[in-house]
């Protein structure tokens, strides 16, 4: 039964990442957050409905770094604000959340 209950939020958040590539497709300026928005966006997701804040400012770096997360400037200055893709976060946080469930151990 717990199986089941991963392979139920897996599925939840693959349509939460569908919506949100969609919702870039018409909306892009809806799709781009600020790096420190990027940081609030997961410190609400986390603990909505009382959870644990684990995605925060040192994951987001650390998926940038792996490669994860691919933030752009807008502008050419060195001080132009990062800009992050909401679909691409949650694509990276549901992809790390199946990796923690064990969803694809065999």
């Amino acid at each position: 039964m717990e199986q089941m209950h991963k392979i139920k939020q897996l599925m939840m958040s693959c349509a939460e990442v569908g919506a949100a590539r969609a919702i870039k497709a018409y909306e892009p300026k809806a799709d781009r957050l600020t790096q420190r928005q990027a940081f609030i966006f997961f410190r609400d997701r986390d603990t909505q409905f009382g959870g644990e804040f684990t995605h925060g400012e040192a994951w987001v770096r650390q998926m940038v770094k792996e490669g994860m997360l691919h933030p752009q400037r807008t502008g050419k200055s060195q001080n132009s604000p990062l800009y992050y893709s909401k679909h691409e976060l949650l694509a990276a946080r549901a992809a790390c959340d199946a990796l923690d469930k064990g969803l694809f151990n065999k």
